[in-house]
């Protein structure tokens, strides 16, 4: 290639596969920077194609030491998920899905300190399914003040699963109103917390 030719490269920009990435990555990040709470919904359901492609979201969450030490169940017959709001105040509109997110105690045998970590990887999970909700204009709500007795009983869940969120999901039956969020200089700090650090 000759030096006008290189120059003519080097002038031209980044090529259509770095432009669509860069496009891509930012309607991603619009999506993590909008996301909401949606707790009011439409009686529209979620279907099965829709689900399975929040649930692929889910679990590809991070997990550590790659244990998945988690386990999830979708709850939408209506009668079910009517019994579930019995036992989750925290539920306040009625979704037409519920997802029961458990720490699955089964896979965190030998270390005291997993129980901890798991309740952390399925916390991550649930924001992969959250996130991807609301990139399908969908919403909801990680609750945790629930009955988690009543819940395994009605579920039938074994015990080795705890319930530790229930996320109920469905249309917003409202616009977004993003929750207020404390600015980044009060949250942030950049090596050292304080700038007179001596290190």
């Amino acid at each position: 290639m000759d030096r006008e030719a290189q120059a003519q490269v080097g002038t031209a920009g980044p090529g259509p596969g770095v432009r669509i990435a860069a496009a891509r990555g930012a309607e991603t990040l619009d999506v993590i920077r909008t996301r909401g709470v949606v707790r009011s919904y439409t009686d529209e359901p979620v279907g099965d194609e829709l689900l399975d492609s929040l649930l692929e979201a889910m679990l590809a969450a991070p997990s550590a030491s790659n244990k998945q030490a988690w386990a999830f169940l979708a709850v939408r017959a209506p009668e079910r998920v009517r019994r579930l709001r019995a036992f989750a105040p925290g539920i306040i509109g009625v979704p037409p899905l519920v997802l029961v997110a458990c720490v699955d105690h089964a896979r965190m045998t030998g270390d005291p300190h997993l129980r901890d970590v798991g309740s952390l990887c399925v916390a991550m999970a649930v924001e992969n399914f959250l996130l991807a909700a609301h990139a399908q204009g969908l919403g909801g709500c990680p609750v945790s003040s629930f009955l988690a007795e009543p819940v395994q009983l009605l579920l039938g869940l074994p015990g080795h699963l705890e319930p530790l969120l229930l996320v109920p999901v469905g249309r917003p039956d409202q616009p977004l109103q993003p929750s207020p969020r404390r600015a980044p200089q009060e949250v942030v700090r950049h090596e050292y917390w304080h700038p007179t650090h001596p290190g």
